[in-house]
């Protein structure tokens, strides 16, 4: 449970910055990659698309940047099913299971952060 409710701690926390993200005094650097090869990074659009989420247009949160929109909609999910498997009393998989389910995750995630930086390197630019 401890980790659902740190992940989601986080991103509400995210979210809150980005919701005030203009009125701060320091702004996040200029991304490097951009900057040194006119290239969008995998993370490129994350803080327009954080704003775009705090003032809930979720269309545009999508079009900057779709992996960290499906991050904070996993997050909420990650958070409930955790509660859920909590109040059922749901025993914890195995090591090894948890081991598998690790591997496959990363591989998910991977896939998915490259296509999401195919993504940003088309319409982004």
């Amino acid at each position: 449970m401890v980790a659902p409710v740190i992940t989601f701690v986080a991103v509400v926390s995210l979210m809150f910055i980005a919701r005030v993200y203009d009125d701060l005094p320091v702004k996040a650097p200029e991304c490097r990659l951009k900057s040194t090869f006119g290239l969008s990074c995998p993370t490129c659009g994350g803080t327009r698309s954080m704003q775009a989420l705090a003032q809930g247009n979720l269309g545009k949160a999508l079009q900057y940047n779709p992996l960290v929109f499906l991050g904070v909609i996993t997050s909420f999910l990650w958070l409930f099913f955790g509660i859920r498997s909590y109040v059922r009393g749901n025993k914890p998989p195995s090591v090894l299971e948890q081991n598998r389910r690790i591997k496959r995750i990363t591989c998910v995630i991977l896939g998915l952060l490259l296509m999401n930086w195919v993504y940003l390197i088309i319409f982004l630019e």
